[in-house]
């Protein structure tokens, strides 16, 4: 890889930051539909465990911002301006879940498209490590968590087939 890390310490670090608060405001959403869907446990654990699995991703971020500040992360794989878009939107999201409380239809398709976007804000896709074995770390973090889009997408189709 190469020496020098692409982008500037400040400006790498502010886009991991963004990219932190994408996966904390996920996890906010995902707690907010598993308070609005308690009456059915088994759709509220999987908020639950969804909103985790994003609390344990902006917890990588928190790493890779420490080890950038070691020079051990070269970039992001995203620009500034598109981490705010995506973290704005999310925030939107957010209020109108707070105005209008979603259907559990509504509430898995709108998750499932979160995460099929965000999926390239994972940090192991994202970001540039200076070495294989440091990326390979984060590849193995993430392992165990990918399986919450499936999970989804499974909850909304069982629901879909009890609609037939």
């Amino acid at each position: 890889m190469a020496d020098n890390p692409v982008g500037t310490n400040a400006e790498v670090v502010a886009i991991l930051e963004l990219c932190r608060d994408i996966e904390m405001q996920g996890a906010e959403l995902y707690h907010r539909f598993e308070a609005i869907f308690c009456d059915s446990p088994e759709i509220s654990q999987l908020w639950k465990k969804t909103a985790h699995e994003e609390e344990n991703h902006a917890s990588q971020f928190v790493l890779a911002i420490k080890l950038r500040r070691h020079g051990l992360v070269q970039s992001a794989g995203i620009g500034q301006t598109t981490a705010e878009t995506m973290l704005n939107r999310i925030k939107s999201h957010i209020a109108e879940v707070g105005r209008n409380k979603p259907g559990i239809a509504d509430a898995l398709r709108l998750a499932i498209e979160l995460e099929e976007e965000l999926s390239g804000y994972h940090l192991s896709t994202m970001a540039l490590f200076q070495e294989e074995s440091q990326k390979k770390l984060f590849e193995a973090m993430m392992k165990n968590d990918l399986d919450h889009v499936t999970a989804l997408k499974n909850a909304y189709q069982a629901l879909e087939a009890k609609r037939e």
